[in-house]
């Protein structure tokens, strides 16, 4: 197995010089460099991870906790995962997976063990024990989303009231006056998930300007059970002319029970939600509405996270990205106008 005493050898120079034109710790001339990189390259050399962390005190690798609960919509989670993967790649960065419960103990650990050099935190709770954890550690650390308490951390997340606001506001401009939402799941709320109340409020509170009333349904990933509650609820609500999909998962069997009723979108009832990215397109056809940018989430995460670990004095940054509406041709005018 090719050392560093092997590539050393092959150039003529001390160890010391191949292990700082690696680490970057002194400065070496750029004709040395491209020798050294050229040389590991034919002799195949890999230089380990831990001997790579004495010599720079960083790892290179960044820790995703990532739930991945029960109630999650994997495509959707997984959606994000690889955003940070991708962005990690691109900024040099591996990436260690932490799901399920050991993503909430696992803190402490990699920060003792100095086994990852920062963390981005996904599905985030209001109270997220996680946070505190990370504080405590002295971590540094990117949350996507938005607790209260997140102190020095950065955070990062779509504007989800105005996105809530925002898809309102474009119903009622066509005259809708009875709409129902199909929100987050209920075990979302009951985490404190930080999108899904924001989302509620934004939804609400721009009813209650528009003179709109909003029946609201928790979503669930029963793809059956959706079409029945959908079902339920035009039979109860038939001034209902509008839907809201918060929940991704909901789409195709909103659309399924909609077609087994004989409705037509956007004749008989107008659809606008929230879609990840390209994802969306596997649950069902496009909606009009805003889109939910793992990907630029993701990508920003790792940017805010890498620029902390060289700047660890900066303040704190909090980047709210704004939805734009996209109409896909599922609104129409009210037919009750």
């Amino acid at each position: 197995m090719v050392n560093i005493s092997d590539v050393a050898q092959r150039l003529g120079v001390s160890r010391s010089t191949v292990s700082y034109a690696l680490s970057g710790k002194r400065p070496i001339s750029e004709e040395t460099k491209e020798r050294v990189h050229a040389a590991i390259r034919e002799m195949d050399f890999w230089p380990s991870a831990a001997g790579r962390a004495l010599a720079t005190a960083s790892t290179q690798i960044l820790a995703v906790l990532a739930p991945m609960a029960a109630n999650a919509t994997p495509e959707v989670a997984l959606q994000f995962v690889n955003g940070v993967v991708q962005a990690s790649r691109a900024c040099g960065y591996d990436v260690l997976l932490v799901t399920g419960d050991e993503s909430f103990r696992s803190v402490q650990r990699l920060v003792r063990a100095k086994q990852v050099d920062g963390f981005i935190v996904l599905d985030v709770e209001e109270h997220d024990p996680r946070t505190k954890a990370l504080q405590d550690a002295g971590a540094v650390a990117t949350l996507v989303g938005m607790p209260p308490e997140a102190g020095d951390l950065d955070r990062v997340d779509v504007d989800w009231g105005e996105a809530g606001a925002l898809l309102i506001a474009e119903l009622a401009k066509l005259g809708h006056r009875s709409i129902c939402l199909l929100g987050a799941p209920e075990a979302a709320h009951k985490l404190g998930m930080t999108y899904a109340a924001r989302f509620r409020n934004g939804v609400r509170d721009a009813a209650d300007s528009s003179d709109v009333r909003v029946v609201e349904v928790a979503a669930v990933n029963d793809f059956f059970e959706t079409v029945r509650t959908v079902e339920s609820l035009m039979a109860r609500h038939p001034e209902m002319t509008a839907f809201v999909v918060q929940h991704e998962a909901a789409t195709a069997p909103l659309f399924s029970a909609l077609s087994n009723a004989g409705a037509q979108v956007p004749l008989d009832y107008s659809v606008v939600g929230v879609s990840i990215d390209k994802l969306g397109l596997n649950f069902a056809p496009p909606v009009s509405g805003v889109r939910n940018p793992s990907s630029e989430m993701t990508r920003a995460a790792v940017e805010m996270l890498v620029d902390r670990l060289q700047h660890p004095a900066r303040d704190a940054q909090t980047l709210l990205l704004r939805p734009e509406y996209a109409d896909h041709g599922t609104t129409a005018p009210s037919r009750t106008t």
